[in-house]
């Protein structure tokens, strides 16, 4: 083969053989890692299609140093094959993944695995975003080889359903304040400070129902927070119940249960106003924990 014929072929067949594999993220040759995601819930049952609309995944290395990170949109999760990545070197490797991360969280400090973190966006949140988290260690033995694997995602948020029923025949406005509780997770999972109050608008359902939906940090059920609800236009409290004492009247579980919900009814009638639990919705069932 001559010296100009060979120039010219060499440079063709590693062209097409890299374009066998590419990667998602452009970090070098064909890629050596490829990572799927899972979530299971309460169930049996693959249901992280139905859960989580975006992931933003953090891979460190070994020192906890960020080697890449990468967001899938909601589009690129359809029929989504995998993240294909190609690590730069052999070694032990931790990666984090985050579902959900939208408009009401940020990811900070994450260029070092223990500084990681997702935190409520403002001093005075409405909402935590309802996220699912995922991790996975894993070792790189073959740097032309081929790791694959899938990432168990966990719930990283309770949602608490507050509904208002009145009596009067033009209902006030209303906000939901609750708290105290975290302000963000950390990238092993632990929730972390400072404290915040998160206080939520009513909303008026196609049922004609009034309405707040606040995702907030995974919490326990010996919680010191408490529920209040205002009259927006007087700043007048309407209501108030220890998050805690409602939690155990109406046997609601969070710990160990994927899918945690805290629905709440607040009635009023005239002076008279009570708070239990919403009539047209199921009592829960918890798997066995």
């Amino acid at each position: 083969m001559s010296r100009v014929l060979y120039k010219i072929l060499v440079p063709v067949f590693v062209l097409l053989l890299c374009q066998a594999c590419i990667t998602e993220v452009d970090v070098g040759a064909c890629n050596n890692t490829v990572i799927r995601f899972e979530y299971f819930g309460d169930g049996k049952d693959d249901v992280f299609a139905d859960n989580v609309s975006s992931v933003t995944v953090c891979v460190y290395d070994s020192e906890g140093k960020l080697v890449t990170q990468v967001t899938i949109d909601k589009d690129s999760l359809k029929d989504f094959p995998g993240l294909k990545l190609r690590l730069p070197e052999t070694g032990s490797y931790t990666v984090v993944a985050w579902g959900n991360l939208d408009d009401d969280c940020k990811l900070e400090s994450q260029d070092k695995y223990t500084d990681g973190k997702v935190v409520v966006d403002g001093d005075n949140p409405d909402t935590f975003d309802k996220i699912f988290v995922g991790k996975i260690e894993f070792e790189l033995d073959d740097l032309d080889g081929r790791k694959e694997m899938e990432i168990p995602f966990k719930s990283g948020h309770v949602t608490v359903n507050t509904y208002i029923q009145s009596s009067l025949d033009e209902t006030p406005k209303y906000m939901v304040k609750m708290g105290e509780f975290a302000s963000g997770i950390s990238n092993s999972g632990d929730p972390v400070g400072p404290m915040r109050y998160y206080q939520t608008d009513f909303t008026t359902t196609p049922e004609g129902r009034h309405e707040a939906v606040t995702h907030l940090p995974r919490f326990s059920e010996d919680t010191d927070a408490v529920l209040e609800v205002y009259d927006t236009a007087t700043g007048t409290l309407v209501a108030s119940v220890k998050l805690a004492e409602y939690i155990a009247a109406h046997g609601i579980k969070l710990t160990g249960v994927e899918d945690a919900v805290i629905d709440v009814l607040i009635a009023i009638s005239g002076t008279n106003i009570s708070i239990k639990f919403p009539g047209w919705k199921p009592k829960p069932v918890y798997p066995s924990i």
